[in-house]
């Protein structure tokens, strides 16, 4: 696999540290991914299958241990989608929540933004850093964050998040982490993918005191289309 090594060498050395740990581990699959014109390179788990299979294995399995971080989801895509075609971020600090491979992260960077990488798992952060190195040749903030224990000594004017309302347990503690990060007259991009389970998150949402309008954008994919809602969420005023 013939590589685009980023040149710099404070770079480069970052890089090749994180591509040779990830790679040892989980083994890497480079693709291109071709979102609003654009083409990114994204490295990802190449046997996501073995990796599940794995963790679903373990004596018992924790729910925070299942690596949905090492796939890329379709609503990652749509976000990525929206944010090209819909957003100018140019100096917009943005905290993408569960980051996954960073996809929408990384086309928030196109427009301009100010990213940080935020999951609770170390290794989705250090993929996300590698898959921003691989597109940029710059470094980029990551953060590792609890959605329980959200922090609560900075904030930002727009938050990221794809396909993150899928378990009712982590309903409560996602709508904090908004309330706690979010800055005043500050806005939430959130995809999902339709699911049923994620309409109590929304109905959530509302009676916390937060409003959003709903877009369908409809990715492209090898077997097909798939539509995904995209939410634009506030404050309610007043």
């Amino acid at each position: 696999m013939e590589i685009n090594w980023p040149s710099f060498p404070e770079i480069s050395e970052r890089f090749d540290a994180l591509y040779q740990y990830l790679n040892r581990l989980y083994g890497l699959e480079e693709v291109f991914v071709t979102v609003g014109g654009e083409t990114f390179t994204i490295f990802k788990v190449a046997n996501i299958d073995q990796l599940l299979d794995d963790a679903a294995a373990q004596l018992v399995p924790s729910p925070d241990d299942i690596p949905y971080w090492s796939e890329l989801w379709p609503s990652a895509i749509a976000l990525a989608q929206y944010i090209l075609r819909e957003m100018q971020l140019r100096d917009v600090p943005v905290l993408e929540l569960g980051c996954g491979l960073g996809l929408a992260g990384i086309a928030a960077g196109k427009q301009g933004g100010e990213v940080v990488f935020s999951d609770l798992k170390e290794d989705a952060l250090r993929l996300a850093e590698l898959n921003w190195m691989v597109n940029f040749h710059t470094p980029v903030a990551t953060r590792v964050l609890d959605w329980r224990t959200p922090p609560e000594d900075v904030q930002f004017p727009l938050i990221i998040a794809a396909d993150v309302a899928y378990e009712e347990r982590l309903f409560a503690p996602l709508i904090r982490t908004f309330q706690t990060l979010l800055a005043p007259g500050g806005k939430i991009l959130l995809s999902e993918p339709n699911r049923t389970v994620a309409r109590a998150f929304f109905d959530m949402l509302q009676n916390e005191g937060f409003v959003y309008h709903y877009t369908t954008e409809t990715v492209p994919l090898s077997h097909g289309k798939v539509d995904i809602g995209v939410y634009r969420i506030r404050r309610r005023s007043g």
